[in-house]
């Protein structure tokens, strides 16, 4: 018997995998099935970008500023939101039933690892919950806010704070961003990242430490902390946790990543572990090019290196933002490297260029041609 700890991408994936192999496999979760993904992350902040682009569209469309609660209450949102992640749930429930895999809603404790032939973890990171002597909001709580704050103090200066600051700022508050050093450090590039500062972002910045106290012991704001997470677990490269013997860990509790990148691992699990039962060579993750997506008003999609060779395109009036003023069309860069692309920063909301761009990394030269991205009811097309 095999107990998954964890029902979020990485550890239902390995639990479905585990269950193909014809293994028993139990699964906990002490919350809700698909994990930080589904219900706090990144299906939660696609729920509210959808809104918050409507919003910014009926803005730019009518020349007036529309709230969210011109429209429907915050409340009223997260309960919409909250019915349809729960058919979710409902859906991935059955497929576990179908599978025979049995699930406990309750809590792992370590003492329960002897009960079982293989533990693993796939249990996310942890939070802290306190700045500077301060209890902040992290995402968990944020999909049971009744009313949109007046005020928001956001600290963290990754994508989450990127997304929070963005959505809620179009939803009405007034937004400042605590950033202790660079903002949105995995965009590299100096001028992108002004050109994100300075044209597409719709709130506050600040680096001042004073001006970061005075809001965080205001009661008029509301704390949100997106610092990201610690991980629970090393393993070494087969996923194998340091330490114990037949206990693996994957997903955020080990490294921290993207959904598509927990959902591989949680099959890498599997196949490893099916592999050890069977006295056959244990696999390493093959992690690939690194895709991610920044979702602010103009969706920005990150992939692979960014050099100091490079050619820049902008946005023409398109699918999703036609009515945007052009200040906000979006910059686009291919990066080179001996004169072969290696990067892109793509900002568009035609985000299904990702696998094109992926393509032209891995040796296909679907780009050579190159001049412009025009985000259109198509995917995409060229000018050449």
């Amino acid at each position: 018997m095999i107990a998954v700890v964890g029902g979020g991408p990485a550890g239902l994936s390995c639990a479905h995998a585990l269950a193909r192999y014809g293994l028993k496999v139990e699964l906990y979760e002490m919350d809700k099935l698909g994990g930080t993904c589904l219900n706090y992350g990144c299906r939660y902040v696609n729920a509210l970008k959808e809104v918050s682009d409507l919003i910014d569209n009926l803005n730019t469309i009518t020349g007036k500023k529309h709230d969210l609660e011109d429209i429907i209450s915050l409340n009223e949102l997260h309960e919409k939101v909250y019915k349809i992640h729960r058919s979710m749930r409902e859906g991935a429930k059955k497929t576990l039933d179908e599978l025979g895999i049995f699930v406990k809603f309750e809590e792992f404790k370590e003492e329960y690892e002897k009960n079982y032939d293989y533990v693993i973890y796939a249990n996310g990171q942890n939070y802290a919950k306190n700045y500077l002597g301060v209890e902040c909001a992290i995402h968990s709580e944020l999909p049971y806010l009744k009313k949109l704050p007046r005020k928001i103090l956001i600290i963290g200066a990754g994508t989450v704070a990127a997304e929070y600051a963005s959505i809620f700022s179009t939803f009405g508050s007034e937004v400042t961003v605590y950033v202790r050093s660079k903002f949105l450090k995995k965009i590299e590039d100096d001028e992108i990242r002004d050109y994100i500062i300075n044209d597409l972002s719709n709130f506050k910045i600040t680096h001042s430490e004073e001006e970061l106290k005075k809001m965080l012991y205001d009661d008029e704001y509301f704390n949100i902390l997106a610092i990201g997470g610690t991980p629970r677990y090393t393993t070494n490269e087969y996923f194998q946790v340091d330490g114990k013997s037949k206990v693996y860990a994957c997903g955020d509790s080990v490294r921290g990543g993207y959904t598509p990148i927990a959902n591989r691992e949680g099959k890498t699990v599997a196949e490893n572990i099916y592999n050890e039962i069977n006295n056959l060579p244990l696999k390493k993750m093959d992690y690939g090019i690194e895709i991610a997506t920044i979702r602010m008003p103009i969706s920005i999609l990150v992939v692979g290196k960014q050099t100091k060779d490079f050619k820049t395109s902008y946005n023409r009036p398109g699918k999703g933002y036609y009515f945007r003023k052009t200040e906000k069309r979006g910059m686009n860069r291919i990066y080179y490297e001996n004169g072969r692309a290696v990067g892109a920063v793509v900002m568009t909301t035609a985000t299904e260029l990702a696998p094109y761009f992926a393509q032209y990394l891995k040796g296909i030269d679907v780009y050579k041609d190159f001049l412009e991205v025009y985000p259109s009811t198509d995917p995409y097309y060229w000018q050449v």
